[in-house]
């Protein structure tokens, strides 16, 4: 799983599988958009700006929110020009999104076996 953190342009930070689609194949493919996968919206808990909590050595707590809350998709397609960085998570926060999407899917298979679903 390749999972990173997404800065858009509008400012919202987001952790998520991310892949990159192609139009063609072999040398003559062409990057089209990215594929995001399972994405959450990171947003710091606590109350503190980051550079004090940094400064003076205090954890801060990061909550996930589904990105698009309206919709019950997994994947998305989002244009290059709409993200400004990509980059990686530190690994406590990676594994922190892994253990949720495990938890998601494991879930998941466990309502529909019971023949409801929640999310």
């Amino acid at each position: 799983m390749a999972v990173s953190i997404l800065t858009f342009k509008t400012g919202d930070r987001v952790i998520a599988e991310l892949k990159e689609v192609y139009d063609g194949e072999d040398d003559n493919k062409k990057g089209v958009c990215l594929l995001m996968e399972e994405p959450y919206i990171l947003n710091l808990e606590g109350g503190q700006p980051q550079y004090l909590t940094e400064q003076y050595g205090m954890e801060y707590q990061v909550r996930f929110s589904k990105w698009n809350p309206y919709s019950s998709d997994s994947h998305y397609k989002i244009p290059y020009d709409s993200v400004m960085t990509i980059s990686n998570p530190e690994s406590g926060l990676e594994t922190a999104y892994v253990n949720k999407i495990e938890e998601k899917k494991k879930n998941y298979e466990q309502s529909t076996n019971t023949g409801t679903t929640e999310d």
